[in-house]
């Protein structure tokens, strides 16, 4: 499992701060529905989802991983939990949804940011950064009983409120600083394949990108993200998925 963990984390930039959670993407069928899914990804991802009526949905997800660096003696560690609320259609050849959602976190990581030079120089250091991220996420899907692809465009608005540090270094004071930075957007796409594996139990995988707008960022950010999961979806006993 730790093998699995480093290639992720070698697979994206260096030292990424935003790292995006999988899409929630339940595209349900009715009132009642529900699904809780759990995501190896960049860390361990939960999610749950549930169709409050036969147009309505609410979701939630929780994203944690923590993991030693070596070469720079620190802990780079996210945590990050959100929720959302939204409206879903379904016809006999598709389903579509849209969600909003607003959430809240904090990561750890080892880069330059420029406001804390007058206190430690210009160079790479290990801060952490807290954030608030309002997203909005439409999503369509096939309608099979069998697999179903889903292409899903959500729009991130993320807003890092203050970063801390002590440049790794615990006889030094730790500084606080609010960045006068404007809210960040993100364009992360993403396909989703969920296909039954036994019961109500369906196995999922997700491709996701992130792209931010415009493209310059004083802070690093996953581009590329893989997300494997396993599925608990109520909705495949009534309807065989």
């Amino acid at each position: 499992m730790r093998k699995f963990f480093v290639l992720l984390f070698l697979a994206t930039s260096c030292s990424p701060l935003y790292v995006p959670t999988t899409r929630n993407v339940p595209l349900f069928r009715e009132q009642g529905e529900f699904q809780g899914s759990v995501y190896l990804t960049t860390g361990v991802e939960a999610q749950l989802a549930y169709a409050l009526t036969d147009h309505v949905a609410a979701m939630g997800n929780v994203n944690f991983f923590k993991y030693h660096v070596d070469n720079q003696n620190y802990d780079r560690k996210n945590s990050f939990a959100e929720g959302g609320l939204g409206y879903y259609y379904v016809t006999r050849e598709y389903r579509t949804e849209l969600f909003v959602g607003y959430g809240r976190g904090q990561g750890t990581s080892f880069s330059q940011y420029y406001f804390f030079s007058p206190s430690f120089a210009q160079k790479d250091l290990v801060a952490t950064g807290k954030m608030n991220r309002i997203f909005l996420q439409p999503s369509i899907s096939t309608n099979n009983h069998k697999f179903n692809l889903i292409f899903t465009a959500r729009f991130s608005f993320v807003d890092y409120t203050e970063f801390s540090s002590n440049d790794n270094d615990p006889n030094n004071k730790v500084i606080t600083i609010k960045p006068d930075e404007k809210v960040q957007l993100f364009l992360e796409p993403s396909l989703t394949g969920k296909v039954p594996i036994v019961g109500n139990l369906l196995g999922v995988f997700q491709l996701g990108l992130t792209a931010p707008i415009p493209t310059d960022t004083y802070f690093d950010y996953v581009p590329v993200q893989f997300s494997i999961g396993i599925q608990l979806n109520t909705g495949t006993l009534r309807h065989g998925y």
